[in-house]
């Protein structure tokens, strides 16, 4: 999937941390509904102190966190990160930009870090909900694929270029129009999140991919 972002110039590749390098894609979700793989959460009768079992992240390790299921239906993570939904496509889990942000205390492999929180490795294979700010491929007039972002960016020159914490690449169900360049769009995309680490040299290019995507533009 990570061919995406080949209409990018290398300069702004250079500045976004080349965070849209070329990818395998063989790890992809297939077409159609698929079924939830989400890591499963204790329940609020579980031993709280126990760690659920969590899916496997390829170059990492899943540091064992408490993740308890509360009585509301949400998720409540290491005692901090409330989660709510249940990583469902009728109920996805709604995911703020904190909670992703948060891998990058223990997960920076050029420093020799790699373990991955079990919070955010409960997310692989589930369907999420999360806003942000959306760049397109530049030289596109439509598109099925975009980058979704904590801060502005236009995906050249204008504003905050994103790190592998804070962007999200993604594929829609459907393509559709881009509209102008160098202007901002803020959306929410719905779709199945993969926390797949894409690491060249020990340095972290990308961990986020989102497939099977919805977006309801607001901006």
């Amino acid at each position: 999937m990570r061919t995406i972002w080949a209409g990018f110039t290398l300069l702004a590749l250079a500045a976004a941390a080349v965070l849209f390098l070329d990818r395998d894609d063989s790890v992809s979700p297939g077409e159609g509904d698929a079924p939830s793989t989400a890591a499963p959460v204790a329940d609020s009768e579980s031993e709280p102190d126990a760690p659920s079992v969590g899916p496997q992240i390829p170059q990492a390790t899943i540091e064992p966190g408490k993740i308890v299921r509360r009585d509301d239906g949400s998720v409540l993570a290491d005692g901090v990160w409330e989660i709510l939904g249940s990583g469902t496509r009728d109920d996805p889990y709604e995911v703020s930009w904190e909670l992703l942000i948060s891998a990058s205390d223990s997960y920076i492999p050029r420093l020799g870090e790699r373990k991955l929180p079990e919070r955010i490795a409960m997310l692989d294979g589930a369907w999420v909900r999360i806003s942000g700010y959306i760049a397109f491929p530049l030289i596109a007039t439509e598109s099925e694929e975009l980058l979704l972002m904590l801060n502005q960016w236009d995906g050249c020159c204008i504003g905050v270029p994103p790190t592998p914490y804070d962007a999200v690449e993604v594929r829609l169900r459907s393509a559709i129009e881009v509209g102008a360049r160098h202007s901002f769009r803020y959306g929410s995309l719905t779709g199945i999140l993969q926390v797949e680490p894409y690491i060249v040299e020990k340095w972290l290019v990308g961990l986020y991919v989102m497939e099977q995507a919805s977006l309801r533009s607001e901006l």
